[in-house]
């Protein structure tokens, strides 16, 4: 049967589906849970930031060489990424802290970032564990420091703000994570309701009968639930007591008539 998807069809949806969104809601919460707290790994994220610049005595060339900075950020970025820089920073790695890391497993830690206009720029390092997103960020920086003057004309690099260790982890976000389960198992339910009431095609009620299809009710036939075997016992027993009570009356009543 085809309904109207209108105020009264989202009404009846939640008076007879409610349970079902709720479970549905539940579980899509415990999915969340069981993947936040269980199955993924806390990330922990190291910054450091970097200042390179050029150093000159005129005026306007110092202001010519800041702009040259800031667009050569872009460079610098491919520079850090790249094995120049990521070789010395594995080697100085196992030397000090024997972490082994290969160049893949590095490149895939390492996001740059900057400021637009600024020659400041962010090492981050993420990391399962937070004292060695540290130790990586501030070996990167200090590499970086020590190549980049024989790769590129500059004077003057300055690690601005070595990394910490974190204290929290950066992911995974456990609010976030536990409300999208939420809303995911929320429309999960809302959508199994809708499907399964616009594919019912059992008839509702008699108003389906007069107004849609016109037809003329003649009578009502009510339905009755089966009783259990002990209500039905109980039921018959009943019956019983009251067939012989009305048998014993009629069996005085015909001795009686006998005597008179």
């Amino acid at each position: 049967m085809d309904e109207a998807v209108n105020l009264e069809f989202w009404i009846k949806l939640s008076r007879k589906y409610w349970l079902l969104v709720v479970a549905c809601t539940l579980i899509g919460i415990v999915i969340a849970a069981l993947l936040t707290f269980k199955i993924m790994k806390p990330q922990y994220q190291s910054s450091v930031q970097i200042l390179v610049s050029r150093r000159s005595d005129n005026g306007a060339a110092q202001y010519a060489n800041q702009q040259a900075d800031v667009q050569m950020i872009t460079t610098y970025k491919e520079l850090i990424t790249n094995q120049v820089i990521l070789n010395p920073v594995r080697k100085h790695l196992k030397e000090k802290y024997g972490e082994n890391a290969t160049i893949e497993k590095l490149q895939k830690a390492i996001s740059v970032a900057n400021t637009q206009n600024s020659q400041v720029f962010s090492v981050k390092v993420t990391d399962q564990n937070s004292s060695r997103s540290a130790n990586i960020a501030n070996q990167i920086a200090q590499d970086f420091k020590a190549q980049v003057k024989g790769i590129i004309k500059v004077n003057n690099v300055t690690i601005v703000s070595p990394a910490t260790p974190p204290i929290a982890p950066v992911s995974p976000r456990k609010v976030v994570n536990m409300l999208l389960g939420l809303a995911v198992g929320a429309m999960f339910g809302v959508g199994v309701a809708v499907i399964r009431t616009l594919t019912d095609r059992r008839v509702q009620g008699s108003d389906y009968l007069t107004d849609e299809l016109g037809l003329v009710v003649l009578g009502q036939v009510n339905h009755q639930q089966p009783l259990r075997e002990h209500e039905l016992i109980e039921q018959l027993k009943r019956v019983k007591g009251r067939f012989d009570k009305y048998s014993a009356g009629n069996d005085e009543n015909i001795t009686a008539r006998k005597r008179v």
